[in-house]
């Protein structure tokens, strides 16, 4: 009997935590979505876009997705504390919410994809490779000049203007990586722990609801046992 209520009790803190974890995770995607879309208003203003031609407007639909599936995640935290004793069938729900949202999430990397590609924006690699060659080329157009005349003015700006990834008027390599994809990238990795907790929880809670292999195997046992015992002569007797 005592066993049977230290893993009741077990099962209920585990329920608990997972409740709190689905609650934590909706905020943190919540808070996360808010931070992008200011990220990506910031990207607008950056390069002159207004109304339908915005990222935020290419975007709203992915990110309205994403924020649907935060109520999900509540409605099942707000099942699990309402039930009296849940079962297997709220971990399953708190796997599935949790799964659409990773699914949304991910979304989000592939709408700023496809934004850039439709509006023929160089990323990754490419772009990389075509602001160095675009920034050579800008080299030796404003190398004209005497020994001490324009040219050695020139260079002395140019000094001055070098930041740590090129100078900052020709954009060097923060060029290359100003697209919409990057900007939801760096959000998602700057503003958001991911689901590695909650996947963990989910885990936790369905190993404490089901006994163990080795509790099972001991259970069937003392069964077997118990009716061998009752079934022999002596036991009749």
């Amino acid at each position: 009997m005592g066993k049977a209520i230290k893993r009741t009790l077990a099962v209920e803190q585990e329920f608990s935590k997972l409740e709190m974890l689905l609650l934590q995770t909706a905020n943190d995607t919540s808070k996360c979505l808010k931070i992008l879309k200011r990220n990506l208003s910031k990207y607008d203003r950056r390069h002159g876009l207004f109304f339908r031609s915005t990222s935020n407007y290419f975007m709203r639909n992915d990110i309205r997705v994403a924020k649907d599936t935060t109520t999900d995640l509540r409605y099942v935290a707000k099942r699990i504390k309402r039930s009296k004793s849940p079962t297997k069938s709220e971990i399953n729900a708190a796997r599935i919410s949790m799964n659409a949202t990773v699914d949304a999430m991910n979304d989000l990397k592939q709408a700023g994809r496809i934004f850039d590609q439709n509006n023929d924006v160089l990323g990754g690699v490419t772009g990389i490779i075509e602001s160095i060659l675009h920034h050579d080329d800008n080299d030796d157009s404003q190398d004209d000049g005497g020994i001490f005349g324009d040219k050695e003015k020139n260079t002395d700006e140019n000094k001055t203007k070098r930041g740590l990834f090129g100078r900052k008027k020709r954009g060097g390599f923060l060029k290359a990586t100003d697209t919409v994809e990057g900007v939801v990238k760096s959000t998602l990795s700057e503003s958001f722990s991911g689901f590695p907790a909650l996947k963990q929880q989910i885990t936790a809670t369905e190993n404490a609801l089901s006994p163990s292999i080795v509790t099972r195997a001991k259970d069937a046992m003392v069964g077997a046992a118990s009716k061998l015992v009752s079934s022999s002569p002596t036991a009749t007797a």
